[in-house]
């Protein structure tokens, strides 16, 4: 083919040339950029290894269809240079030159692109490429990643795991959600659990072992009390991990449900795997026992058919990851930290009664936050306002980061949207099984003992780490937990989200004007946390006189007419409960202590 007739001599052509080059110079100028910065942007990564190499791409497909139309209008001319492939003899030295370049140039840009391609798929598996991208969907999930235990460990190598097929089958399970974020059609929140994950036996144990689970770990957890002190203490708690391996002689423990020698399975009625009324568990031995919920036990029929669900670690261990910390835990580390000042008075009150308040956005939640703050102490402390401004201004902005951490209103994300399954104090946790409530047909119960998974806890000062060993102070909460208390879930009063009541109005349900509202609890109540045994009512009041001496009332339980805790009698259904001849003819409309004297020392 004579000179200046080749194929590639057409517009389309030069055109992709063009695009080309243009693709090329951008692709290398961005990569110099890339590594240049301390801390690239994530869109420059997707600009370098993915559309910079896109468009030097579409430029080759260009030159090829440009010079493929060529071929064909000159075939349909029928001129001599309608050959539908270029002519390549190596024997003639223009062509010879021309291969070699071009043979140097496709090596160069071969170097190139598997530079790009291997860097693209790095990208499309670094955190910043899960996380950062989509802003508004995984900004909670990034963000609790970043202070989370898994802050370093990348995000594929839990989701995704080692191996080509997981890595093909995640991309093309992603792709409905690239699909749902370009159209604005995802959920909000995320709902979880999310489905088809790698089994948690091919990723959480290529760095947790089951043959090193065992021993004991010790806790230490630093608290603050809600007075205004905000007196520091911590709770200390062994907590009995216990092994993965019978070899180890370690046969009990919490990890007990993990022995590669023993299966537990179960039925769930929700998603959230919340309610667990079915368990079956299958020993080393080969003994086979199934447990039932006795209060709502599943019935045969929706046993039938339906296939257990094998524990696995992301049973309990539900949110290794992405941790969204419970206000009141939040407020305590940061003040053992020294993120916030321990002196204020009332701070951990404050604090978290501040945080558990809905925010419409980000700067309502700074603005509201830093409002709150500074009223309660310009009411309480209006001195402390003035001589420590800048403190009160430091303390709201850390108290704003909390927040930050674990609230994403866009996305309609806070410390209650996620149930978290481990341990059993902000969620029920163990206690979806443990409660005391699974029996087997013969009578075995799934046992609900605090030891079994740890020791009792103890309460003393905070201290440096180890320094007091728990002993098992059956007195560690700082409320007593007698009686009923003692069996309630701890989900009760420390449900995430929400600071835990303080007083015993806070859950029962009391006029706080009532006269004996001043007195303690324990004055009536003599067994703390039940309501009987109670002392008698005529031990404090005697000799009321008037109506209470009079007719059937001395033998009448007080309590027909006084409700407890409300105590005054300031309406007629208490006496018309007895009198109720009287309920329509007898001064209708009018309280029965109007004319009726009750006490002789007020002539009521």
């Amino acid at each position: 083919m004579s000179k200046g007739k080749e194929l590639w001599r057409n517009a389309l052509s030069y055109l992709g040339g063009l695009v080309m080059l243009f693709g090329v110079l951008l692709m290398l100028g961005s990569i110099v950029v890339h590594f240049s910065l301390r801390q690239p942007s994530p869109y420059l990564g997707i600009f370098t290894w993915m559309v910079f190499p896109s468009i030097v791409v579409a430029g080759i497909l260009l030159v090829l269809w440009g010079m493929r139309r060529e071929s064909l209008r000159r075939r349909r001319a029928g001129t001599t240079e309608s050959l539908p492939f270029p002519r390549l003899d190596l024997n003639d030295p223009r062509q010879r030159k021309v291969f070699a370049f071009s043979l140097l140039g496709g090596a160069l840009l071969a170097v190139v692109f598997a530079l790009a391609g291997y860097n693209a798929f790095l990208f499309t598996e670094s955190p910043t490429f899960c996380g950062e991208i989509c802003h508004t969907v995984m900004e909670p999930e990034a963000v609790a990643r970043k202070a989370g235990p898994h802050a370093r460990v990348t995000c594929v190598e839990c989701h995704v795991g080692s191996g080509a097929e997981w890595y093909v089958k995640s991309k093309i399970s992603g792709l409905h959600q690239v699909v749902a974020v370009l159209t604005d059609s995802y959920s909000r929140p995320i709902p979880t659990p999310i489905r088809n994950l790698r089994p948690a036996r091919e990723t959480c144990e290529e760095c947790h072992w089951p043959e090193k689970f065992f021993g004991a770990q010790l806790m230490q957890i630093p608290h603050f009390r809600y007075d205004e002190a905000n007196t520091p203490e911590q709770i200390s708690l062994l907590i009995r991990t216990g092994g993965g391996d019978p070899l180890l002689g370690q046969s009990s423990g919490i990890h007990w449900h993990m022995m590669k020698e023993n299966t537990v399975e179960f039925l769930a009625r929700d998603e959230r795997m919340l309610d667990i009324p079915w368990v079956r568990t299958t020993s080393q031995d080969g003994k086979v026992v199934i447990y039932q919920e006795q209060d709502h036990p599943l019935d045969p029929s929706e046993v039938a058919g339906r296939t257990p669900h094998r524990m696995d670690c992301i049973d309990c261990h539900n949110r290794p990851a992405h941790v969204y910390v419970p206000p009141e835990t939040a407020v305590d580390r940061a003040m053992a930290g020294g993120r916030l000042p321990k002196d204020l008075p009332f701070l951990k009150k404050t604090a978290v009664e501040t945080l558990v308040q809905s925010y419409e956005d980000k700067e309502a939640a700074r603005r509201g936050i830093r409002e709150a703050l500074f009223a309660f102490y310009g009411q309480h402390a209006p001195d402390l306002v003035q001589s420590r401004r800048q403190t009160l201004e430091e303390t709201a902005e850390a108290l704003f980061l909390i927040w930050s951490r674990s609230v994403f209103p866009k996305m309609r994300v806070d410390w209650k949207t996620y149930p978290s399954h481990i341990g059993h104090r902000n969620w029920p946790g163990c206690f979806r099984c443990h409660d005391g409530r699974h029996k087997a047909e013969s009578g075995e119960v799934i046992r609900n003992e605090c030891v079994i998974c740890h020791t009792m806890p103890i309460r003393g000062p905070l201290t440096p780490l180890a320094e007091a060993m728990p002993t098992g102070d059956p007195e560690w909460h700082p409320l007593p937990l007698h009686g009923r208390h003692g069996e309630l879930p701890c989900t009760r009063c420390h449900e995430a989200g929400y600071r835990p009541p303080l007083e015993c109005s806070d859950c029962h349900r009391m006029d706080r004007k009532a006269p004996m509202m001043s007195s303690p609890c324990t004055d009536c109540h003599l067994d703390p946390g039940n309501r009987q045994p109670q002392t008698p009512c005529t031990e404090c009041h005697e000799d009321l006189g008037g109506l209470h001496g009079q007719g059937d009332h001395p033998e009448a339980p007080c309590t027909d007419c006084h409700k407890p805790h409300r105590w005054t009698v300031a309406a007629r259904e208490p006496c018309l409960a007895c009198h109720g001849d009287l309920a329509k003819e007898h001064h209708p409309g009018e309280s029965c202590t109007s004319c009726h004297a009750f006490r002789k020392e007020s002539g009521k």
